[in-house]
């Protein structure tokens, strides 16, 4: 199941820095913090012409065509060690945010069962620093000595589960790592088999750096040998016996578990069939595991069957437990204690994590975040749905959700015809494929309903316990769906965020509010302008649910593959083809652009532009487009698409991105799907000679 952010690439960048560049005018919002509320049109009609460099011939760099000047007067420094519009809206929103939760916080008379006295509290709590210092490692200690107590291997198998169920927040993917902090990660979702129920999902952890290829890969050893000394330090901290020698057995632990995972997860991941077992079942699976244990201590004792990930990796990952000595495993976990929990300890251990966890993957000399922007990521990671609720009543208006919905229905309509008119798809298969387009809802703005957190007890003189009982009760609410049917109706994302999604299994597209704002879409625009940008973001995910993973699932979201053996054929060479153009890219000297690894996002920008490019010539109702400043309806389309992934990186993150992302560096979101489209040669003719031009016969032909 596909879940795709913008800020995928941005994770580490996003979790700590303080630079940003500001776009818009400035306004005073509550709390008397001063934000970027772009909330004018970018330009005279969307567009900014200072950002354009002339001297660069559209097809031979339209990326620069657009972007030139902005890029070269733009400078990168270590507090800001990357600049782009996107940062811009990532980096709006907790100020927003900020400004609200300090309103809330400071009426504290409020009531503690609303969620203005909920949010308040727990950001009271976060900003007490002083409190925070007395306490020291104080509110570490039971969670150490819960570790300490496990000796037997059923007793871990416990203690892991507590960890990976209550023990785990879980927080919106634009703010957490995504780290794996026990040998499992447990989750409740809807069934893959049964669209209309939720079930247990159970999948493979172990490592608590981003990905194996930090384990494995030669050129990120730098990395893995600034974890192993973080591991130390972090132990040391918090009075762990042989913090030296622990830390290597852990790395040494991981890197085993990494090994298992690497020659799998070097290609495109697969939706594949789920794996529904019985508790016997997994039993037999990973014999090496006490599995009942473990599900008693997530709270999932009466739970009978299960959805696991691939077979082996639980086998061979049991295996590994049985194997290491227990005295590693706790030595592991009072880590994963200490790093986990070091934002709402005291600042030693708030330094060290930020140290390792944002230096180390980017900037060695940026700064940390200030504290009230901290907080907000806290209260946000805590009260997801209550600090959602609150951005939305403040920061979205019922006049671009209906210009959105609006687009969103020309969209469909855009993509219906270009399925209708395929050659490569029999006709039953396209009947399948319009079929599945209609069942389509395209979610705009934010849920209907917000949970209101009612009985979670919030104490502003205890942040760690605030944290704990928040990650509890979450995590309870969603064993509580276990007896339900599938919500429909939720979303995936945050509206408080620049995101975009598509969820096969609901057959749903998200479009958050904080997606839906300048410069990427703003109802005083230009129309062109915002097709160009967020038009062909929401065609990207409404093509996602018709390539190589999305079209395994049908209309209702059930596995179905309904294309024939030779359309998948057509579908995996033009694929292929595409892959090709991508990997003939060199960001940096040596470091070439995986295309494999790229190819379904790639597919999708592809289809998105054509799409929303369709979209927008419906929008006009049979009417010419107007020529604006000498720039005609298409070409402000193309350059809206341009200006939308403006960004300028530096090197370290660039190389990282290129190795281990499963997605394009900016540049690439516009110069590698423009080739293969016709209509943007005709907007700026472009001809043979230019660097950028590619044959007809070369072109990628799928939608």
């Amino acid at each position: 199941m596909r879940k795709v952010s913008l800020l995928v690439i941005l994770s580490f960048l996003l979790t700590s820095t303080v630079g940003y560049r500001a776009v818009g005018q400035t306004a005073k919002t509550p709390g008397g913090l001063t934000n970027d509320l772009m909330s004018h049109s970018v330009g005279r009609w969307g567009l900014d012409f200072n950002d354009r460099d002339p001297s660069v011939r559209p097809g031979d760099n339209f990326y620069l065509s657009q972007n030139g000047a902005w890029f070269a007067r733009t400078e990168l420094g270590p507090n800001a060690p990357f600049a782009a519009y996107w940062n811009d809206l990532r980096s709006l929103s907790p100020r927003r945010l900020v400004a609200i939760l300090e309103d809330a916080a400071a009426n504290k008379s409020a009531s503690l069962e609303s969620i203005e006295g909920k949010a308040g509290a727990l950001y009271r709590a976060f900003m007490d620093e002083k409190r925070i210092e007395e306490l020291g490692l104080s509110p570490l200690q039971p969670q150490l000595e819960v570790i300490r107590a496990a000796k037997t291997r059923s007793q871990f198998a416990a203690l892991t589960g507590l960890i990976a169920g209550p023990g785990t927040v879980r927080a919106p993917s634009v703010l957490g790592r995504g780290l794996a902090r026990g040998l499992f990660q447990v989750n409740i979702g809807q069934d893959l088999t049964d669209p209309n129920r939720n079930v247990v999902y159970l999948n493979r952890g172990g490592m608590l750096l981003p990905g194996q290829e930090y384990y494995m890969d030669p050129q990120l050893a730098d990395i893995k040998t600034g974890y192993q000394t973080y591991v130390a330090k972090m132990l040391t901290l918090i009075g762990w016996p042989n913090p030296e020698a622990n830390a290597r057995e852990i790395v040494s632990l991981e890197s085993r578990i990494a090994e298992v995972a690497w020659s799998h997860e070097r290609t495109r991941p697969e939706s594949g069939s789920a794996n529904l077992v019985t508790v016997d079942e997994l039993c037999k699976v990973a014999p090496d595991f006490d599995w009942r244990e473990f599900l008693k201590g997530a709270e999932l004792g009466d739970v009978d069957k299960l959805v696991i990930g691939t077979r082996p990796f639980f086998t061979k990952i049991a295996e590994i437990f049985a194997e290491t000595p227990i005295e590693i495993l706790q030595a592991r976990q009072a880590f994963d204690a200490a790093d986990n929990g070091s934002a709402n300890l005291n600042s030693a251990m708030v330094m060290a994590n930020f140290d390792f966890r944002f230096k180390a993957f980017n900037n060695q000399s940026a700064v940390i975040r200030p504290r009230n922007s901290r907080g907000e990521r806290t209260v946000e990671a805590s009260l997801t749905e209550i600090v959602a609720a609150l951005y939305v009543r403040q920061y979205f208006s019922p006049e671009v959700k209906a210009r959105a919905e609006e687009m969103a229905a020309n969209l469909k309509m855009a993509f219906d015809a270009r399925l209708e008119k395929l050659t490569w798809m029999s006709t039953e298969t396209k009947a399948k494929a319009r079929s599945k387009l209609a069942k389509m809802t395209i979610n705009i703005g934010h849920p209907e309903k917000f949970d209101d957190y009612k009985g979670l007890k919030i104490d502003d003189q205890d942040l760690y316990g605030d944290v704990k009982r928040a990650a509890a009760f979450n995590w309870r609410t969603r064993v509580a769906q276990l007896k339900k049917p599938f919500d429909r109706s939720a979303w995936s994302l945050t509206p408080n965020y620049p995101q975009y999604n598509y969820d096969p299994l609901r057959n749903t597209v998200e479009a958050p509010a904080a997606l839906l704002q300048p410069p990427f879409f703003d109802p005083k625009a230009d129309d062109a302008i915002n097709y160009g940008a967020v038009g062909s973001l929401m065609g990207l995910m409404i093509e996602w649910g018709f390539d190589d993973q999305g079209g395994q699932f049908d209309g209702d979201g059930r596995r179905r593959d309904w294309f024939t053996a030779d359309e998948t054929q057509i579908f995996a060479a033009e694929s292929k083809k595409l892959a090709n153009q991508y990997s003939k890219v060199e960001p940096l000297p040596g470091i070439h652009i995986q295309g494999d690894r790229l190819v379904g996002e790639s597919i999708g920008d592809l289809g998105g532009i054509l799409m929303a490019l369709d979209a927008y010539h419906l929008s006009l109702k049979g009417k010419p487009a107007a020529v604006l400043d000498g720039f005609t309806g298409d070409q402000r389309f193309f350059l809206g698409r341009a200006q939308m992934w403006r960004a300028k990186f530096d090197a370290p993150f660039v190389k990282n991105q290129a190795l281990t992302a499963q997605n394009a560096p900016p540049f690439l979101r516009i110069n590698g799907p423009l080739p293969n489209i016709d209509e943007w040669y005709t907007a700026f003719d472009v001809k043979p000679g230019d660097k950028m031009y590619m044959p007809p016969s070369q072109r990628v032909r799928i939608w």
